[in-house]
């Protein structure tokens, strides 16, 4: 069996997401992979814990819960809304999981298409970790922040992280993503993702299907897509097109919102809604505020 450690990082306000995404990893698991599921988060309800472990009930896979306390990323830069101190706690992940060398980090807005064995042994040797591209590092960037102390050739999404844990820990990374966090404070626009990109400067490229976003995937032509204007100066046409066809981790960030506050939600999307435990089907006021203004 391929032993798998999957890191999700979220809080009460988005559990639904979470289940859904918990869901979809274990059911598109190769027959010999068994995932060891951690959850960091900073206080879950004792009901959201026990519903989103029957997930995992008579399965050969783990689910596991690390209370973080919020303090500890005190002076860096939050919001009251989508943006608290939970968005930095991929940071701290090696200090935690002390037992890896390497772990799979991953936002939970996602749906997983597929297993993760191939990923997951990909050779990190000296890169702090691997990530999608999202845009060529410029001044003329267009969907990230440019960055002058950002000498990195590429801007990396952080809904994907492939962690070389043992190198962060050896090197003590934690430290540097928090004072990079408070120097930078009044200058982050995307939090996490300005933070790790301007605090790491060795970073693999791994493949588009990792985090297709998904209005790739539901366009007839990708070409009209918003994302398309500076993802073509990363992805050939090819690279984007297989990736559509082969997609692991469908990302709902971008154009279209999130599913599951839409008026009409892809019907597989709705399938796996059906398919989680009944205590997980929560939607806040802000979900439902947002599905009776959205307009698809």
């Amino acid at each position: 069996m391929n032993r798998i450690p999957v890191v999700f990082t979220f809080d009460n306000r988005i559990i639904l997401a979470a289940a859904v995404s918990i869901r979809s990893l274990i059911d598109n698991a190769a027959k010999d992979t068994e995932y060891d599921i951690y959850v960091l988060h900073d206080g879950l309800s004792k009901k959201n814990i026990s519903g989103l472990e029957k997930i995992v009930e008579d399965t050969r896979h783990t689910l596991k819960f690390h209370y973080v306390d919020k303090s500890l990323f005190t002076g860096v830069k939050k919001s009251k809304n989508s943006w608290t101190e939970i968005v930095y706690y991929r940071t701290y992940i090696p200090e935690i999981l002390t037992d890896y060398d390497k772990v799979i980090y991953s936002d939970v807005d996602v749906c997983f298409c597929g297993d993760l064995t191939e990923v997951y042994n990909t050779y990190l040797a000296d890169y702090e970790w691997g990530g999608v591209r999202a845009e060529v590092n410029s001044p003329a960037v267009t969907g990230c922040k440019y960055f002058p102390e950002n000498k990195n050739k590429y801007i990396f999404w952080t809904g994907f992280m492939l962690i070389n844990c043992k190198k962060l820990r050896e090197e003590k990374y934690f430290p540097k993503f928090l004072k990079t966090a408070r120097d930078f404070k009044d200058r982050v626009s995307l939090y996490d993702l300005d933070v790790i990109n301007i605090t790491c400067d060795n970073i693999l490229p791994l493949s588009l299907k990792y985090c297709l976003l998904e209005a790739f995937y539901e366009f007839s032509d990708f070409r009209t897509c918003k994302d398309y204007r500076y993802l073509k100066n990363i992805y050939s046409d090819d690279e984007i097109t297989d990736a559509i066809q082969h997609p692991v981790i469908i990302h709902y960030a971008g154009e279209l919102g999130k599913p599951w506050r839409r008026k009409n939600v892809p019907q597989y999307y709705k399938d796996y809604i059906a398919r989680i435990p009944k205590e997980t089907r929560k939607y806040t006021f802000r979900d439902l505020r947002k599905r009776f203004f959205s307009k698809i």
